[in-house]
């Protein structure tokens, strides 16, 4: 067999449909477009259309097409709209990655009731009811695949203060990801979680623009450097693609050594 195309059976998405949420920018946009690159049909989800149409432009010459889809993940109206149109653009869904989320930073002695239920409302809730949206697509795509962008503090405390309630989220997020592996095997579901170290996003910046605290982050990673977005891309196709079928309820960190320590 020759190489590309051993690696395309791998690899390849082509002929399989994807919503990715959270992606108008940053670690979203990546993912949306190494699903593309690999052949995927993808429905990009964001509030921010400019951004997502600008993604389909960009992914143009790709094996694979980008459809925008603005929507809120904090209203179950745009949940539900979100399985309707990947169904009327491209007839079914096989891959859910749910990257969408928010970093409200306060201490947790100081923090507001409803900053933490929001916290915990887009990270981990809304990824379950998107989920549950989009069941009846994935079952019956007979490989259906759910990957979920939890975070190195999913898998433990985070070293600045202020991310308690971002932290408590991806903690629920990782065990929604074991419930749904659990639950789902026997439709032909997996579910599996990236748990990503620091990368240069928007949610990322106002920390890595500070050098103290950058240098301070950059001391926690084994590798002395923040990753790249591209560098999720091996991970993700490996996990979105019919070639890891008996891979489930697995969290694999993309860190740099972060959680080797």
């Amino acid at each position: 067999m020759k190489t590309t195309a051993y690696l395309n059976r791998l690899f390849g998405c082509a002929g399989r449909t994807a919503v990715v949420t959270g992606a108008s920018s940053g670690l979203g946009a990546a993912m949306a477009s190494a699903l593309a690159q690999a052949g995927a049909n993808v429905l990009a989800v964001a509030r921010r259309r400019d951004r997502l149409e600008a993604l389909a432009e960009e992914t143009k010459s790709m094996e694979g097409r980008v459809e925008p889809c603005k929507a809120d993940l904090q209203s179950t109206e745009d949940i539900a709209h979100i399985a309707e149109e990947v169904t009327r653009i491209f007839g079914g869904c096989d891959v859910l990655v749910s990257n969408a989320g928010s970093g409200i930073r306060a201490p947790l002695n100081r923090m507001e009731e409803s900053d933490f239920s929001n916290a915990l409302h887009l990270n981990t809730t809304a990824q379950w009811q998107l989920s549950k949206a989009l069941f009846p697509l994935l079952k019956s795509s007979g490989s259906g695949r759910i990957i979920n962008v939890a975070s190195v503090y999913g898998l433990g405390a985070p070293v600045m203060h202020g991310l308690g309630a971002y932290t408590t989220s991806k903690h629920a997020l990782v065990g929604l990801t074991k419930s749904q592996a659990v639950e789902w095997a026997r439709h032909g579901i997996t579910a599996n979680a990236l748990a990503p170290g620091y990368f240069p996003t928007e949610l990322t910046e106002s920390a890595l623009a500070d050098k103290e605290l950058s240098a301070r982050l950059r001391s926690f990673t084994p590798q002395d450097r923040f990753g790249d977005p591209s560098e999720l891309a091996t991970a993700l196709l490996f996990l979105a693609s019919k070639a890891s079928p008996y891979v489930t309820g697995v969290v694999l960190p993309i860190d740099g050594g972060w959680t080797a320590w």
